[in-house]
C-alpha cells in the first residue's frame, strides 16, 4: 500500500481556452469508469461512514447519559447541562478558522485523521468529569479537535466523486446519525444492564473514546490524498479517477492558499445563503440531545427510554435516503426534497408541543421526527459539495458554513431550559420558525440558481454556437471557482 503521489496526464487532449477558463476534451470508456467508481466505493465510502458513525455517537453519547446520573452524579444545576450541551459548539467555532486554513495549507487526509485521534482520546476524557467546570472544559475541547471533520468530508466527498454522484455518497456518511442512534442506544442499553463499579454514563464515554481512536488510525492507514495517489487503484485507473472529476469541471486538493478564492467566498452571496441553511438547520438539533430526556419525562424508565427512542433513528436514516435517491428520479430536484425534508421535523415540533399528556406515544413519535435533523443537513451539504469549486473556497465556504452551524448548536439549547420540561416550549417553538425559514431557503436556491443557469446558457451559446459541449472539461491541474468557470451550471 502506498500513499506516493503520481503524476497523471491525459493523452495530448485537445485544449480550448473559454473565457480565461482552460477546457480540455476527455474520452473516457463509461463501463471503466464504472469500476473505478466501484474500487472508490468500496475503500472511500466504508472509513468515511465508520468516522461520521462514531462522530454522530458522541454527539448523541451525553442524550443518553443524561438519563443515566449524569446531571445528579455531577450535581448539576438548572441550566448546566444546557451549557454543557453548547459548550462543544463553542470549540467547534473556534476551530472553523484554523481548520479551513489548516485544510488549504496541509494534507487534508493526515490532517483529519490526527484530529480523530485527538478527538477520540478527549471523548474518552469525559468518563472522568467531576462536575460542571471538568464536563464543560472537556465537551469544549471535544468540539476543538471534532470541528474539522465535517467540512473535511464535503472537501473530501467533492474531491473523489462528481456532482452528481455526491448526493449519494454524502447520504453513505450523513445516514450514519440513524445508525448511530439505534447503535448508540442499544449500547447503552446493554452497559446499563451490566453491574460495574463505576457509573455507566461513564463506561460509555468511555469505549466510545476508544472505539473513535481506532478509527482515527485506520483513516491514516487507509484514506488516500486524492485519486492521483489511490493506493487500491492501477495506473491506468487513476487516470480515469483524475479525468472523469476534470469533465464534471471539479478541481483537485491543493496545499496552497488562494487569497482571491477566500475574497470571492465571502462575497458570494450565495455562501451566506449555504450559511442561513446551517443556522436553520442547527437551532432545532437540540431535541437529539433532549430527547432522551423528553422521553424519560413522561415516566419511562432509563432502560425503557433507550428502547423507546430506537424508530428515532431508523426515521432519520429512511429520510436521508429518501433526500438523496430522489434527485437521482427528478433531476434538478435537491432544493424541493429539501423541502420536505424540513416539514418532518417541523411536523414533529408540532406534535410535542400540541399534543394532550394523555397521548404519550403520540408525543414520542414527535421526538422522532423532531429530531430528524439531520436529513436536511445532509441536504444542503450535498448542494454545498455540488455548487461550489476551487480549492480555496471550498475550504472557507465550508468553515463559514460550518461556523454557522456552530452558532446554531449554542444558541439552540439555551432556548431548552429544565422548567419548561418536558415539552420544553420555547425550544419547540423555535424550532417550527427555522424549519419555516429553512424552506424559504431552499426556495430563493432553487430561484436564484435557475435564473444563473439560464443567464449562463444563453452566454454559452453566444460565446459557442454550435460547438458540442459533451465531453468537455476543465484542465487536471485547473483551480477555478464555479464564478471563474462559465460552463459551470448549478445543481440545483
Amino acid at each position: 500500500m502506498s500513499n506516493d503521489k503520481h503524476s497523471i496526464a491525459a493523452d495530448d487532449p485537445k485544449v480550448d481556452c473559454i473565457d480565461d477558463t482552460q477546457a480540455v476534451h476527455y474520452v473516457i470508456d463509461p463501463d471503466e469508469e464504472k469500476a473505478v467508481i466501484k474500487k472508490l466505493d468500496r475503500v472511500i465510502l466504508p472509513l468515511m461512514a465508520l468516522v461520521s458513525f462514531f462522530q454522530y455517537l458522541d454527539k448523541q453519547s451525553i442524550n443518553y447519559a443524561s438519563v443515566f446520573g449524569l446531571s445528579d452524579n455531577l450535581n448539576l444545576t438548572n441550566g448546566e447541562y444546557s451549557w454543557a450541551v453548547s459548550l462543544f459548539y463553542f470549540g467547534q467555532f473556534v476551530s472553523e478558522y484554523p481548520a479551513a486554513y489548516l485544510m488549504s495549507r496541509f494534507n487534508v487526509v493526515r490532517f483529519i485523521g490526527i484530529c480523530i485521534i485527538l478527538w477520540g482520546a478527549v471523548a474518552g476524557c469525559l468518563g472522568a468529569s467531576q462536575n460542571f467546570s471538568s464536563l464543560g472544559a472537556i465537551r469544549f475541547l471535544l468540539g476543538l479537535t471534532e470541528g474539522a471533520v465535517a467540512p473535511s468530508f464535503m472537501i473530501i466527498t467533492s474531491t473523489w466523486y462528481k456532482r452528481r454522484e455526491n448526493p449519494i455518497r454524502v447520504a453513505v456518511w450523513v445516514s450514519m446519525f440513524g445508525v448511530s442512534q439505534i447503535a448508540g442506544a442499544l449500547m447503552m442499553y446493554g452497559i446499563g444492564l451490566a453491574k460495574m463499579s463505576i457509573q455507566t454514563w461513564r463506561v460509555m464515554f468511555i469505549v466510545c473514546g476508544g472505539l473513535t481512536i481506532l478509527a482515527g488510525v485506520l483513516f491514516i492507514l487507509f484514506m488516500p490524498r486524492d485519486p492521483s495517489s489511490a493506493w487500491f487503484l492501477k495506473e491506468h485507473e487513476r487516470k480515469i479517477a483524475v479525468e472523469r472529476l476534470a469533465l464534471d469541471r471539479a478541481t483537485r486538493d491543493r496545499s496552497e492558499f488562494n487569497v482571491s478564492q477566500m475574497k470571492e467566498a465571502f462575497l458570494d452571496p450565495r455562501t451566506w445563503l449555504y450559511c442561513s441553511m446551517a443556522l436553520f438547520i442547527c437551532i432545532p438539533t437540540p431535541i437529539v440531545k433532549f430527547s432522551s430526556k423528553v422521553i424519560h419525562g413522561f415516566g419511562y424508565t432509563p432502560l425503557v427510554t433507550m428502547l423507546v427512542g430506537l424508530p428515532g433513528g431508523a426515521i432519520a436514516f429512511t429520510l436521508i435516503w429518501i433526500g438523496a435517491i430522489g434527485p437521482l428520479y427528478f433531476p434538478n430536484s435537491r432544493c424541493f426534497f429539501g423541502i420536505f425534508l424540513a416539514l418532518m421535523p417541523m411536523m414533529g415540533s408540532l406534535l410535542v408541543l400540541f399534543l394532550p399528556q394523555a397521548q404519550p406515544w403520540g408525543i414520542v413519535a414527535g421526538t422522532w421526527f423532531a429530531a430528524s435533523t439531520a436529513p436536511p443537513l445532509g441536504q444542503a451539504m450535498a448542494l454545498m459539495a455540488a455548487n461550489v469549486k476551487g480549492n480555496t473556497k471550498k475550504s472557507v465556504v465550508g468553515a463559514l458554513f460550518f461556523i454557522f452551524y456552530c452558532v446554531g448548536c449554542i444558541v439552540g439549547p439555551q432556548l431548552w431550559q429544565e422548567p419548561d420540561a418536558p415539552r420544553y416550549t420555547k425550544g419547540c417553538i423555535a424550532s417550527v420558525v427555522s424549519w419555516c425559514l429553512l424552506v424559504c431557503a431552499f426556495t430563493l436556491f432553487y430561484v436564484t440558481g435557475r435564473s444563473s443557469n439560464a443567464k449562463r446558457d444563453a452566454a454559452s451559446h453566444q460565446a459557442l454556437g454550435e460547438v458540442a459541449t459533451e465531453g468537455l472539461g476543465v484542465a487536471i491541474d485547473d483551480d477555478s471557482t464555479e464564478r471563474q468557470d462559465k460552463l459551470f451550471r448549478y445543481s440545483l
